[in-house]
This record gives C-alpha cells, sequence and structure tokens, in this order.
C-alpha cells in the first residue's frame, strides 16, 4: 500500500518522535523543543551517527572516546563545548596544533572532511553535541553557516 507524501512524512514524524534516539531523547534542551524540532533533532541524530560512523569512528572511535593520549575523545568533551565554532571548521577544513581536551594536551593533525556539506556538519554535530555526556540540543545548518563564516574571518 502506498501511502500519499503528506501521510508518509506524517507517519516518519510520528516514529521518530516515537522511537528512542539516544541519550538526548531524555535531555533538556530536548524536551524544551516544539514537535517539528523534536522530528528534526531525531532526524539529525539518526543521519549524524551514519555521517559519524562514515567520517569519525577510525579515530575518534564508536563510543567517542578518542585513542588514548593520541586522538582526543569527544564523550564530555570540554573542548567541544567550549570550542564548537573551531569543532565545525576543524571537521570541514582539519585541524593542526595543540589542543588541550579535558586536561589532556594533544597535538595530533585531523584530516579535512572538505566534501561534507553544511547540513552534513548539522547532522554530525547534532549528533556528537549529543552523545555520550554531551547536551548540546539541535544544531542547525544555519549555525554551522555562521560558525564557518566567523571561523573563517578570524583565520
Amino acid at each position: 500500500m502506498k501511502l500519499p507524501f503528506s501521510l508518509g512524512f506524517i507517519l516518519l514524524g510520528f516514529i521518530l518522535t516515537s522511537c528512542d534516539a539516544g541519550p538526548a531523547s531524555k535531555s533538556e534542551a530536548y524536551q524544551t523543543l516544539d514537535n517539528n524540532s523534536k522530528i528534526k533533532f531525531n532526524q539529525y541524530m539518526l543521519e549524524g551517527k551514519n555521517l559519524y560512523t562514515i567520517n569519525c569512528t577510525n579515530c575518534h572511535q564508536q563510543d567517542g572516546s578518542g585513542l588514548g593520549k593520541l586522538i582526543p575523545p569527544l564523550a564530555s568533551a570540554d573542548y567541544l563545548k567550549n570550542n564548537l565554532a573551531a569543532s565545525v571548521y576543524g571537521i570541514k577544513y582539519g585541524m593542526e596544533g595543540e589542543i588541550i581536551v579535558n586536561g589532556i594536551s594533544y597535538n595530533q593533525p585531523m584530516p579535512a572532511n572538505p566534501n561534507l556539506k553544511n547540513l552534513d556538519l548539522a547532522q554530525i554535530m547534532t549528533y556528537i553535541g549529543n552523545s555520550w555526556g554531551n547536551e548540546m540540543g539541535l544544531i542547525e545548518t544555519e549555525q554551522i553557516v555562521k560558525m564557518l563564516e566567523n571561523s573563517e574571518s578570524q583565520r
């Protein structure tokens, strides 16, 4: 049975808001979202997890724990919370130089992912920002655009 587009979209939204998107589905930030934003959040979490698995797990691991003193963790990472724009810029254009994450120094270059679009970055950041003890809420594509523009102007 083929559903009309609008009914199929409503059904998808119901399924996404009914399922547990992970630890963030119980966060304060998630609870304050309206229903449309919750649907978007859940979609970003699902797609962000897929993109993270493809682009990030080799170094940062499936659980966001990183690789010892070589690759920084993303799980409960103070750097991520305090340097969101730099993190977004680093995913897109790569990073070099020392960073301090949870009191530990890391100084390995991070490769660029120039093929990721702003929507991809928003989805990845929503996933990373709401997994493993992080609670940043929905990160919109418009925020990504502003972060990249501001980071570019500061370089």
